[in-house]
């Protein structure tokens, strides 16, 4: 028998007992069972990708000590420009005057 995940969605009790009936297709067997009971959020406690509220607000700062360190200087680049298509004023060499650069 291949394992398989089954999703339901319940209603507790008045006594907070959670009661599933779910067809296994399979007749006479043990099996193991493993049930997971988030909660779920109320309708107006979440927004429209399901992220409670005030979730990035909490997150926000509620790790001071993780912080980017200093990454110092950068270095000063001549453009690819310049390097490939250097910039050719008339009468330098392969500027048209019958010179090869």
């Amino acid at each position: 028998m291949l394992s398989k995940i089954i999703e339901a969605n319940g209603h507790t009790t008045a006594a907070g007992m959670l009661n599933l009936s779910l067809n296994e297709g399979v007749s006479d067997a043990a099996v193991a069972v493993l049930v997971r009971v988030p909660p779920l959020a109320a309708a107006g406690e979440v927004d429209a990708d399901g992220w409670p509220h005030d979730s990035f607000e909490c997150v926000a700062g509620s790790m001071p000590e993780l912080s980017r360190p200093p990454q110092g200087h950068f270095e000063e680049r001549v453009p690819l420009a310049e390097v490939f298509y250097p910039i050719r004023t008339p009468g330098s060499p392969g500027c048209g005057n019958g010179t090869r650069a």
